[in-house]
């Protein structure tokens, strides 16, 4: 098979949403829509006899989280991140930047009684919690540069954006596959098809 007819075949897949399994459902919905700030677009009473809700951050798309009701009161942890949900490794919330990452950060630490690790992947800044279940959830948001995955070193989020920038270029620019984000994006680009509105 060519190159060419084997970049025709792919099919057009995108991520549309995922479930979650919650014991109280409307704390899982207060956090993630107060404090994440999804929008409730349904929600009601399953077949089953349970409640489920509805909710996206994408003004295109239905639902992209829903709760339902029936998580067990005990599960075990998984044997990576210790007191982690047992199968979902992490959900993950890109920010349109430092700025509010670091509001998340202050929200989150005010807010709730939560581990937090904040540090950089290299081509973002981020920062691990859980949700008020135990799941996993990373907030980022994107720097201008690239470098070989995976790659997560510490950063100190109380420290002023300009300095957390520095730091964070310093440290960066000599790890393995230092390019600039953009390059990285436009060889993807070149790889993944592009995403077609569902309104167009």
């Amino acid at each position: 098979m060519s190159t060419k007819t084997a970049q025709d075949d792919k099919i057009r897949a995108r991520f549309s949403h995922m479930g979650l399994v919650v014991k109280d459902i409307e704390m899982m919905e207060d956090f993630y829509t107060n404090t994440i700030g999804f929008e409730r677009t349904d929600g009601g009473m399953t077949t089953q006899g349970v409640i489920m809700i509805f909710m996206t951050l994408d003004p295109e798309e239905h639902h992209q989280v829903f709760l339902v009701e029936g998580r067990p009161d005990e599960l075990p942890s998984n044997t990576i991140v210790k007191g982690g949900g047992p199968s979902i490794h992490h959900l993950a919330f890109r920010l349109e930047s430092l700025s509010d990452l670091r509001k998340m950060y202050k929200r989150i630490s005010d807010e709730y009684d939560a581990k937090i690790f904040t540090g950089t992947h290299g081509n973002c800044w981020t920062m691990y919690t859980t949700d008020p279940e135990g799941n996993g959830i990373e907030f980022f948001a994107d720097t201008p540069w690239y470098v070989t995955q995976p790659f997560l070193k510490p950063m100190d989020f109380n420290m002023d954006e300009e300095t957390l920038i520095e730091a964070t270029e310093a440290l960066v620019s000599v790890a393995p596959g230092f390019t600039t984000l953009q390059d990285f994006y436009k060889d993807l680009h070149e790889r993944v098809p592009a995403r077609e509105s569902v309104l167009t």
